[in-house]
């Protein structure tokens, strides 16, 4: 027994003499009435929010040791470590992948503690992942019956077949619809998605030459209502029938055609565009098809090869030709995360 005692006394001291205890900021329970419309509960589609006992709480330190992975209903209340950096989160579920029906809930947080520190970790208790889904008009399906439909995001992609009417979750970021035909892939439309965001997008088309599909979107959070028109019937091959920037994802690999857009900005990133100067790189500007263009998703990066293309319209030197209307012929091309413009051969501003 004295055995047995003085082991427990130096496991006790070998864990440290910091702690750690854990609670959640708010009712997790009022998030759904707080945050989630009316709409969507009484749509047959409520969401089924799980105990916050059955969450996961992970607790690694600094080195990457796993202190404790499992319940939060079963943690150690208050947790006894040593002190040193760890970092610390709450999820509903393991979510590693995109699925269906797999809303991520939770928070993370990274806590330093001193020897002797006693420290409380409030969790918050919000969205962590994003989610869309897809609706289809009997036009659309007309028109690509013999395709498969697939939404595509950081690498992962997710199956979304004409009889399916769940939201599928992602990580937040760009998510893409595309149709698939064999070897052939139709981009339908991208749309960038931060954590709790869950659009509706309905998907219809057009039977005028050159086609064009109409896009509403909705979200849970925010309503947002948005029509969407993709295809001008021009093909690029003149300034005169240049492409317009919701045109690029239907040519993407195509060469040598004219696109016309307004120079809106510049120092491009994937979720990002710069409106007004000063600017800093001079390697690529960004042209919209409204002067007005103010979010990413609106814009298509023009890449600039040295030379006098780079001399004449890079912004940094010349600010004044941000607003003005430009025609310029390259190569359609991903760039910065959606179709963009590059090898440039030619251009004209108006």
């Amino acid at each position: 027994m004295a055995g047995a005692a003085v082991l427990s006394a130096c496991m006790d001291k070998m864990k440290g003499d910091a702690y750690i205890s854990f609670t959640l900021s708010s009712d997790y329970s009022s998030y759904s009435m707080n945050r989630m419309t009316g709409r969507l509960k009484s749509g047959g589609n409520g969401l089924v929010l799980p105990d916050t006992s059955e969450f996961i709480l992970t607790v690694t330190a600094e080195n990457g040791e796993t202190i404790y992975k499992g319940p939060y209903g079963e943690r150690p209340d208050p947790m006894q470590v040593s002190s040193g950096t760890y970092d610390v989160s709450l999820h509903s579920i393991e979510f590693n992948e995109p699925a269906f029906e797999s809303p991520l809930f939770g928070d993370f947080r990274t806590v330093v503690l001193a020897s002797g520190q006693t420290m409380s970790v409030a969790f918050g208790c919000t969205q962590l992942n994003c989610g869309m889904r897809l609706e289809f008009n009997d036009s659309f399906r007309d028109r690509f019956f013999s395709s498969d439909v697939f939404i595509r995001s950081d690498g992962y992609s997710l199956g979304y077949p004409y009889t399916e009417s769940r939201i599928a979750y992602f990580q937040p970021g760009i998510l893409n619809v595309v149709c698939v035909e064999g070897d052939k892939e139709t981009p339908i439309v991208s749309r960038q998605l931060n954590a709790a965001d869950i659009l509706t997008i309905r998907l219809s088309a057009s039977s005028e030459t050159g086609g064009s599909f109409s896009v509403k979107i909705d979200t849970t959070r925010n309503w947002i209502f948005e029509d969407f028109t993709l295809g001008s019937g021009n093909d690029g091959s003149s300034m005169e029938k240049a492409l317009k920037v919701a045109d690029l994802t239907m040519f993407l690999g195509a060469e040598d055609v004219w696109v016309c857009g307004y120079i809106v900005g510049g120092d491009v990133t994937t979720a990002n565009v710069k409106l007004e100067p000063p600017f800093s790189k001079e390697t690529h500007l960004a042209i919209a098809d409204n002067a007005g263009a103010s979010t990413r998703e609106e814009c298509a990066g023009a890449e600039l090869p040295e030379g006098s293309v780079r001399e004449t319209l890079n912004l940094i030197d010349n600010p004044e030709i941000l607003g003005k209307k430009i025609y310029v012929k390259g190569d359609i091309e991903n760039y910065y995360g959606y179709p963009g413009v590059k090898n440039i051969k030619e251009f004209q501003l108006e």
